[in-house]
């Protein structure tokens, strides 16, 4: 492997993933419990909803039901405005706040104005001022939540409107939307009744301003005629007085009519069966103890039949004041008058034609804007009316339920892959190997330090079949196995920097092999004394050095203080020979030992860079077949990095479940690049508990022997 290049890159696919999952279903399950348990605190604490919805069709066309023919269709653009222009009116304060003025809502314990909770809460924990602002008034906070409660809406781009409204009663919801439907149509009914009226208004003034031209006009007629026919004995002065009393009459029942003085009326008409139908009127009016639809049907047809027969006795006046007229334009056309006077007269008449046609237009029109205020109808309608339903819309229990699901597996995954990766010990070599993407099968279970015992070690040669043992002699399988793949390193391909000049590597037919870890109190010295024993116990020419000058710990294990140690050595503090007291026999196995004595005082990572440290090693090679490494952990010190270069394999220790992903990764990469090419880096799972493994092998992963 080229030192330049770090990590491998992590390739996942559906096998590693399903077993990620597999190593992860507890975070994964407990995930998924948690947010179940928060779905299913809210779904009890929440307090339900209830959304009632009211249909109302538009028709974009107004009505006029005193109009005749067909209206013109419109265009889609302006019926859409039209319908878009009605839901505005629908959401627009003025409905909201005849619907809170009907309904009382500003007395209602669910709209009514109150102080906010969460408001004051804030205030006491400092979040918010700890003064609280004034006070809105009464109604815009009644109005604030009925926005909140009540929703307009288009169906699409039909002519339907949808009012839907939510309470915490189902009953209230349902009378919401109806009440805001029909104020709204109300309201349109009320704004196309004052539009009526004020055009009637209008009317008015227009109408006394004809009716004092058609009085001039008859003055002058009446003037000229006396001016020029006072000698005249056609008997056209006896016909221009009865015309005089004819226009008065019209007069005062035109009157009369118009201020639907119906007793007056028919008392000037001497009509019974108007004065009949006025007497049921007043009668209707005074006791109106039928239902509201049927007062006004019976009002309406009582003044439709007033109205008519008002109509016929104006007709009846106007028809004997038409002939009065046309008798005096023959007496004056038989008379001896002269031409003059014949066009003066001519003249005038014309004139009060022209201004009683225009007088009498006035009045029909003005009379039909008074039937239409009476019957206008609304151009929108109710066609659903709301009702209470019978399951809350709030909360929806099956869409939080499925969302807590699809909550529960989303982070439950996203955990499993952040722990496994990320954060969190390692719990199994697949995840190790996925993590380092390095082959291993070695896994190192915790055992129990035996009464009496130096070294946890000492089961290699106690307890040869315990699964602590068995497990160092898989590792040294893995290691043998290993060590034949690895391609052939030459001389030139294993130059090392060794006080930053080149040198060769002598390699002999001995192999370095090293253990470090990550971090301290990983099981690093433990591992390399059972691997090293396991070894010399199979017939192998084996040496354990003890490379960790800072904190030397071999020769505690044995049972052994050396009074020269490995770090005195390499200061040329000893005799170059290895027979001083920190070479030693294991007293258990045919193992030779270097060990240290005491902590350096000193930085020692110049001393494992140095000619010495190389010789001893190329000597080691020489003479030795196995050669063992104990050295510091990678993080905290240097020191490993420089041995590194010499080794042809290194066992990475990871205590189970304890060694933090991160720091694995940060010690992995230089240590990579500080091999060797060709050299093989073996992943260990060490301190693993020992129940993992029982249920997998069953009696083989108990055995235990007696002392040899």
């Amino acid at each position: 492997m080229d030192a330049t290049q770090g990590m491998p890159e992590r390739e996942l696919d559906l096998r590693s993933i399903l077993a990620v999952l597999r190593r992860q279903v507890r975070i994964i399950l407990w995930t998924a419990a948690a947010i179940f348990a928060a779905a299913a605190l809210f779904l009890l604490l929440v307090s339900p909803r209830y959304t009632a919805s009211a249909l109302v069709l538009v028709d974009p066309q107004s009505k006029n039901i005193l109009g005749s023919g067909t209206a013109m269709p419109l265009s889609s653009g302006r019926e859409n405005a039209r319908v878009d222009s009605e839901v505005e009116i629908l959401r627009s304060d003025a409905v909201a706040l005849a619907v809170i003025r009907d309904r009382a809502l500003t007395t209602d314990r669910e709209f009514g104005a109150g102080r906010s909770l969460i408001g004051d809460l804030a205030r006491m924990i400092g979040v918010a001022n700890a003064a609280p602002a004034a006070p809105a008034p009464p109604i815009s906070q009644t109005l604030e939540r009925f926005r909140k409660a009540v929703h307009v809406r288009r169906k699409g781009l039909t002519y339907l409107i949808s009012v839907s409204a939510t309470s915490h009663d189902a009953q209230k919801a349902a009378q919401l939307a109806n009440a805001t439907a029909r104020t709204y149509i109300g309201q349109q009914i009320d704004a196309k009744v004052a539009t009526t009226l004020a055009a009637r208004d209008v009317l008015r003034g227009q109408i006394a301003q004809a009716h004092e031209t058609l009085i001039e006009n008859q003055r002058r007629i009446d003037a000229f005629l006396a001016s020029h026919t006072q000698a005249d004995g056609s008997g056209l002065g006896a016909l221009q007085r009865r015309l005089q009393q004819a226009d008065k009459a019209q007069e005062t029942v035109r009157k009369l009519a118009q201020d639907s003085d119906w007793a007056k009326l028919a008392k000037a008409l001497q009509d019974s069966q108007m004065h009949d139908l006025a007497t049921q009127r007043e009668a209707l009016v005074r006791h109106a103890g039928a239902p509201r639809g049927d007062f006004s049907q019976q009002l309406s047809r009582i003044d439709a039949a007033l109205t008519a027969r008002a109509q016929n006795a104006q007709q009846a006046r106007q028809r004997e004041i038409d002939t009065l007229r046309r008798q005096i334009r023959d007496t004056i056309d038989n008379g001896t008058f002269s031409p003059d006077v014949v066009a003066g007269v001519y003249t005038l008449n014309q004139e009060a034609e022209i201004a009683r046609a225009q007088y009498q237009s006035l009045l029909s029109r003005m009379r039909d804007l008074e039937t239409e205020a009476r019957i206008q109808i609304a151009d929108s309608r109710l066609v659903s009316p709301a009702i209470a339903p019978s399951r809350a819309s709030f909360p929806n229990r099956t869409l939080v339920l499925l969302a807590a699901m699809a909550a529960s597996l989303g982070l439950g995954v996203s955990f499993a892959f952040l722990k496994e990766y990320y954060i969190g010990g390692i719990t199994s070599v697949t995840q190790l190997g996925d993590l380092l993407q390095r082959p291993t099968t070695a896994m190192i279970p915790q055992a129990p330090a035996a009464p009496q015992a130096l070294s946890i070690a000492d089961q290699v040669i106690n307890a040869p079949l315990s699964p602590f043992a068995e497990s160092i002699r898989k590792l040294r399988a893995s290691l043998d196995q290993g060590l034949r793949r690895s391609p052939t390193v030459t001389p030139a391909a294993a130059q090392v920097a060794v006080r930053g000049l080149p040198a060769q590597r002598s390699l002999g037919k001995g192999q370095i092999i090293m253990v470090t870890s990550a971090r301290p109190d990983e099981g690093k010295s433990t591992t390399a004394l059972a691997l090293a024993r396991t070894y010399a116990l199979a017939g192998r020419k084996t040496l354990l050095i003890d490379a960790d000058l800072r904190m030397p710990s071999l020769h505690r294990h044995l049972g052994h203080q050396p009074e020269i140690g490995f770090l005195d050595f390499l200061r040329e503090e000893a005799n170059g020979e290895l027979a001083g007291s920190f070479y030693a026999r294991d007293p258990a196995s045919p193992l030779a030992v270097v060990m240290g004595a005491h902590p350096s005082d000193v930085p020692t990572d110049q001393l494992l860079g140095s000619s010495r440290f190389e010789a001893l090693m190329a000597q080691a090679r020489d003479v030795y077949e196995i050669i063992v490494i104990d050295t510091p952990p990678l993080l905290p010190v240097v020191d490993a990095l420089y041995v590194a270069q010499h080794a042809d394999a290194v066992l990475m220790l990871v205590k189970w479940a304890g060694t933090p992903q991160g720091d694995l990764r940060a010690a992995t990469t230089p240590l990579m690049d500080a091999m060797p090419p060709g050299a093989l880096l073996l992943p260990v799972l060490g301190q693993m508990p020992e129940h993992t493994d029982k249920a997998r092998y069953g009696s083989y992963g108990t055995m235990h022997a007696p002392a040899t």
